[in-house]
This record gives structure tokens, sequence and C-alpha cells, in this order.
């Protein structure tokens, strides 16, 4: 009981004690600091671990979203980077360790506030959504503190008091939901010219010249005036070490040409495909699919690209490429039910 109360205490006392510099880093108990708004700016050059209280669950526990704060001895810009927003998208959590591992405060110039976990409920449900009972927390910023929604909710805590202040670029990363898969892939509003080279030097195998789509993180922020780019990185709930590294080596070159790290960009030999808009082939009625193509193959219309099967292994439909183009997406599931996807081609 002792112990407990101590642990209490030390939490408590870290989260209101927050307005110094000092006070961020790890409490006695290795507990850190509990905070209910971040202001970057106020702290001195290092690493620093925060959880931010954005709300309640049912229970009036409250929901704790982990962030880390790397600052730089030398000044610059601000960079937010979002990871698992949907809770089974998991790959940008790592790619975020891996990334920050490898900097310094003497290397950066600038900050880089880091949240490798968005959707905490959604994350422990299991669940793209908010929690098993939720809407799609990437279809509510800025987030609406009158309507109902709890996404809507949650979202706003995180708008008003995490992700804005201070933020002049971010990346937020993304993996395809559960049952298919993403090469590493960008979507970028190509208006914003500061987008389009962010999403560029982040060296990604595929570009989707996308103006957004209301009520994501992406699209809010640049609704607010800052360049920020959707990072997709494979396939959900796993950890896909090939992709990461790759991811890793994209941002680091970002922080590179954005003046956050020293260095020579890095040049591809080939260039990135590039589209404008895609289609998705839909399983009319559920079964069994097997696809005849993989991600990033050239399709041309009329092309077969999957075909379905009942239980006992008779064909119910077959279905070909909509148009000419790349394929984007793919299922990884063979189970699918109507209405599922079977293959994204971009276009």
């Amino acid at each position: 009981m002792a112990f407990a109360v101590k642990l209490v205490l030390a939490v408590l006392c870290a989260a209101v004690s927050f307005g110094s510099p000092t006070a961020a880093a790890p409490s006695e108990t290795g507990v850190p600091p509990l905070i209910d708004r971040l202001e970057a700016k106020g702290l001195a050059p290092g690493r620093y671990h925060f959880y931010f209280r954005a709300g309640a669950r049912g229970t009036g526990a409250p929901v704790l979203v982990p962030v880390i704060v790397l600052k730089g001895e030398k000044a610059g810009k601000q960079l937010l980077l979002t990871a698992a927003v949907h809770g089974d998208e998991l790959n940008g959590i790592r790619v975020i360790h891996r990334l920050l591992e490898g900097i310094t405060p003497a290397d950066l110039s600038g900050t880089i506030v880091a949240v490798p976990g968005v959707n905490q409920p959604g994350m422990e449900a299991h669940s793209r959504n908010f929690g098993p009972h939720g809407g799609d927390p990437n279809r509510a910023f800025p987030g609406n503190q009158k309507r109902g929604e709890a996404e809507a909710i949650y979202v706003r805590h995180l708008w008003e008091d995490l992700f804005l202040p201070g933020t002049d670029l971010a990346v937020d990363l993304h993996t395809q939901t559960t049952g298919t898969a993403y090469p590493l892939f960008v979507f970028a509003d190509f208006r914003n010219n500061t987008a389009r080279k962010m999403a560029y030097a982040l060296l990604p195998e595929m570009i989707k010249n996308d103006k957004g789509e209301k009520g994501t993180l992406e699209t809010a922020l640049l609704a607010k005036g800052v360049p920020a780019v959707t990072f997709e990185i494979g396939a959900p709930k796993r950890f896909q070490d090939e992709l990461i590294e790759k991811a890793v080596a994209g941002l680091e070159n970002m922080l590179i040409t954005s003046g956050f790290l020293e260095g020579t960009p890095h040049r591809p030999k080939g260039s990135p495909i590039v589209g404008t808009h895609y289609s998705n082939v839909i399983a009319e009625e559920g079964g069994l699919a097997v696809l005849h193509t993989a991600l990033r193959d050239r399709v041309k219309k009329g092309q077969l690209v999957a075909t379905l099967y009942d239980p006992f292994g008779t064909i119910l439909r077959t279905y070909h490429a909509p148009h000419d183009g790349w394929v984007l997406a793919v299922a990884t599931d063979p189970v699918r039910d109507a209405g599922q996807m079977l293959v994204r081609i971009l276009q």
C-alpha cells in the first residue's frame, strides 16, 4: 500500500510541476510525467517521455497516450510524428522507436514530437477504430467537444493540446487495415509544395497525389497551414522489419531535406510510381479469394486479378482490372466478405 501511494503521489507531482523543463524527467518510480498540454518550445535540449491525458475510459480511468520529445541543441522547426491513429496499424510505432534511437539532441536542429500510439483504446481492443464500439478516429479530426461521438471528443484533446502547438511539419504513419497490405506508400496533396517535397523525400515506392479526405489528420493539418503527409508502411498487426528500416531511412532523408539533420540527401536511382486516383476491386459476395497479382505489379484493363471460390473449390466469380495501373493494395486474408476489397489499383 505504501508503494502504491508513493507511485500516485510521484505521478501527480510530476504532472503538476510540468511547467519547468526539469519536471520532464521520469519520477523516482520510473513513470513518465503526466501532462495535459505540451509546449515543446519551453523545454531545454534533451529527450523527454510523457503521458498525455486524452480523456477517460468508461470506468473513469484516464487514457494515457505516450509522447516522446527530442529537443535539438540547435534551433529549428518542429516535426510531429504520429503512429497508430488506427489501432491495428502498428509498423509506425516501431519506425518511431528506430528513428529516435539514432538521433541525439546534438544531431538535431529543431524538435521532434513523436506519438507512438495515438489510438490507445483501439490498440487495446485490437481494432482499427476507437475501441470496440467507437468509429474511425481518422475521419474525426480536428474533433469536436460538442459532438456525441467518443472518437471526436478524444481527438479534440489531442488536436488542441498536443498536435497543434508549435508544429511546423507532420508525418502521420499508417499501414493498410486488417486483412490487407500496402507497399511503402505516401498520400500527399501536391497543391502544397512542401508536402509534395516531403512525399518524395520519404523515398516511397508509390505516391498518390491526393486532395485528402475530410476528417483525416493530414487534411486537418493542411487546412491549418501545416504541411503534412500520410506515410503508409505495409500491413497491420505486425512489425515488418524490412519495411520499417526503409521507412526509417526515408524519414531520415526527409529530416535532412527539411533542415533537421545535416547530411547529403539520398538520390534514388528510380522514381516512385505516382498516380492521382485509384479503384477498388470489391468482392460482390463472400468467398475465398485467390489473387493473381501482387503489390506494385503493372496491370492492364481487363486483366484477371482475382478469383473467388466457394468452400468446395468451385469458382464463384472472376475479377478483372477496371483500368490500366499499378497494384497499390491487396487482400492478404483469403476470407472475403461481400463488399471487402480484393485489389486496389492506382492510376
